[in-house]
């Protein structure tokens, strides 16, 4: 498909045109997946499970078929979600997040009602990542993680786990924020690894001085 030659303004139209529609096909996808999950159709077709149909059968990636086929179940259960899925107030990732706390919800002898779901969903409408865990973890009653884990990789590099109270997270945040200019993709490990070199340099000796960031010509 060649689209150099169509205009701004029917490049913009079209892309618009494109996103509405694959909101729409989406939404009908997980219709087709929650009733053939019902009906058990995958075993008619020689797979063990819904999960193995979509992988094996229809090839999805083992994220987009477990996201798909939480966000089905949920849908199925709550049917008002189809509306927010089209419109794109909700994703198919908080979906499957407020999907995976219903079913640990079920597992400890809890049932959240179908009015506590909707009233959950509607609070994570047009919220990022953060909000939404955030946000979860507080209607949803999850339980509070507190264990550290230092985790050694084949690379060398080290996987760190751990757990922050508000009031330190704030003050991490802060910290990015005034280091933006060192650390301009905001990466926490970069972030973290530039205050140790500083408060080591203060305490270890003097501290290296630090590249200036480029300015580009014409602006001071």
């Amino acid at each position: 498909m060649t689209l150099q030659n169509i205009s701004n303004d029917e490049l913009i139209f079209r892309m618009e045109k494109l996103v509405r529609t694959e909101r729409k096909i989406t939404h009908l996808v997980l219709w087709h997946i929650a009733e053939i999950d019902s009906r058990k159709l995958y075993a008619d077709l020689g797979y063990d499970g819904m999960y193995a149909y979509l992988t094996r059968g229809l090839g999805y990636s083992e994220g987009s078929a477990y996201r798909r086929l939480q966000s089905a179940r949920l849908l199925k259960k709550v049917p008002a979600v189809a509306e927010k899925i089209e419109t794109g107030k909700l994703t198919l990732s908080q979906l499957t997040q407020v999907q995976k706390c219903i079913n640990e919800s079920k597992k400890s002898g809890e049932r959240i009602s179908e009015q506590k779901t909707l009233d959950v969903l509607s609070k994570l409408e047009n919220k990022n990542t953060f909000d939404t865990q955030k946000t979860l973890a507080l209607e949803m009653n999850l339980p509070i993680e507190t264990h550290e884990k230092i985790k050694p990789q084949k690379d060398s590099s080290v996987r760190i786990e751990l757990t922050l109270t508000q009031e330190q997270f704030v003050e991490l945040e802060k910290a990015r924020s005034l280091m933006s200019h060192i650390c301009p993709e905001g990466n926490w490990s970069d972030v973290i690894a530039e205050l140790s070199r500083r408060f080591n340099g203060k305490k270890l000796g003097a501290l290296p001085k630090l590249p200036q960031p480029a300015i580009a010509a014409g602006f001071q």
